[in-house]
This record gives C-alpha cells, sequence and structure tokens, in this order.
C-alpha cells in the first residue's frame, strides 16, 4: 500500500512532531475538521497539499537545525 504525499505529511506532523490537529490547522490556516477528514481519506485540494507541505517541510528543517536529525 503506497501512502498519499499528504496522508505522509500528516503523520509526520502528528507523530514525529507531535502536534494535535488544533496545532496543525493553526500552523496550516486549515480547519482541524478538514485535517481530520483529509486523514480518514477525503482528497485534499492543491492548497491544503502545498500548505501541509510546507508545514512538515519547515518542522522538519528546524528539528534538523536544533537536533541534527535529518528526514527519513
Amino acid at each position: 500500500m503506497v501512502l498519499s504525499p499528504t496522508k505522509r505529511y500528516l503523520i509526520e506532523l502528528f507523530h514525529k512532531h507531535k502536534l494535535t490537529y488544533e496545532q496543525v490547522g493553526k500552523y496550516s490556516g486549515i480547519p482541524a475538521e478538514r485535517i481530520k477528514a483529509i486523514k480518514k481519506g477525503e482528497t485534499p485540494t492543491d492548497e491544503e497539499t502545498t500548505r501541509l507541505k510546507q508545514l512538515s517541510f519547515s518542522l522538519s528543517e528546524l528539528l534538523q537545525k536544533d537536533t541534527g536529525e535529518t528526514m527519513d
């Protein structure tokens, strides 16, 4: 089973960065209810995918600078 890029971004935000739906919504500008729907399988818009990607990459860069850890 292959995960969509958006699902991978969400999994990384929730598990690696330990964020909640509300925090992801606040940082990305997407309502928390919409994030829950995307995680359950609804198709995200291009804008939502872009926002989640940018958030995921920016937090990974911060983590890398803080700890020296790189993305898998």
